[in-house]
């Protein structure tokens, strides 16, 4: 049974972690020191969350976590010790293989909205406040879909799959998984969008999540930037016509006119990427859709 990541992080320790472990980074440390670290951390104290057949543990005074199957035995991680990575592995922040299926995987501060339900007051002052985050802030979420994307991997978009860092104002996803079928079943924008706001959100913040979303995504089309990922995967599209219930005044002819205007953005800026003098052009337009998708939502 495939375990979900983000279940790992149902609740935020309290302790702090430095970046290093006795001036010597962990991953840089004999195996059977690791181990005996790892064997010191499997306790209550160090406890973040348990998934469907795993717990996470937090090592001690260090910047990494250990996720130890159900099925592990007392000892059964010590049995392998793997530092030479697959990409799937470092995309979903492994950084050492031990046996049993165990990982030693990189720690992130911060919550999901797994535990928080609907008309949960706490989740919704959660979702606000990833409304209040910069443009900055999705965007590298976007940018983290499409390194995985490179490595054939896609997001498994879900209520605990990004860690959601508001003192550093960072957002991190934390499962992918590997693509199978061809061509990519993947749809980044509409994905975050859903992670973000699934088991509902107020309407407001709704907006602002989608806004934001979108605009990250015309970051990537302004003059002399080079995607992230390929055009045809910015699915403007199909989030805005899968978050359309959020204006429902808006009618059928201005909801076309602005899929239109985002579809028209796609060609100037793929002839841009080879023709520079359509920037002026891009850049009109650019301003365009900006306007247009601020007046749609708000």
């Amino acid at each position: 049974m495939k375990l979900q990541l983000a279940n790992y992080y149902l609740q935020q320790p309290t302790n702090t972690y430095n970046a290093s472990f006795r001036g010597k980074d962990l991953l840089k440390m004999p195996k059977e020191e690791v181990f005996e670290e790892i064997k010191k951390s499997i306790n209550r104290e160090q406890f973040i969350g348990a998934g469907a057949s795993a717990k996470v543990y937090k090592i001690k005074d260090t910047k990494y976590c250990v996720r130890i199957p159900d099925i592990c035995e007392e000892d059964n991680y010590r049995n392998e010790f793997i530092k030479d990575l697959e990409p799937f592995d470092k995309v979903n922040h492994i950084k050492i293989k031990l046996g049993a299926g165990a990982t030693v995987m990189d720690y992130y501060e911060g919550k999901t909205l797994f535990p928080l339900q609907l008309y949960d007051i706490s989740r919704y002052k959660l979702q606000k406040e990833i409304s209040q985050m910069p443009i900055k802030t999705y965007s590298n979420l976007l940018h983290q879909i499409a390194n995985a994307i490179d490595n054939e991997m896609a997001f498994d978009r879900g209520a605990g799959n990004i860690i959601i860092d508001t003192k550093n104002q960072e957002l991190t996803i934390i499962d992918f998984y590997k693509i199978i079928d061809s061509p990519i079943p993947t749809s980044p924008l509409k994905d975050t969008f859903y992670s973000l706001t699934s088991y509902g959100a107020e309407t407001d913040t709704a907006k602002k999540i989608a806004h934001k979303i979108i605009l990250a995504g015309i970051e990537e089309f302004k003059p002399n930037v080079i995607p992230c990922m390929d055009i045809e995967l910015f699915d403007f599209k199909d989030i805005i016509k899968s978050t359309c219930y959020l204006n429902k005044e808006a009618s059928g002819e201005f909801l076309n006119n602005l899929i239109k205007n985002f579809e028209d953005l796609k060609v100037i800026k793929k002839k841009e990427i080879t023709d520079k003098s359509y920037a002026s052009e891009l850049e009109q337009k650019i301003e365009k859709v900006k306007k247009a998708i601020s007046e749609y939502y708000f």
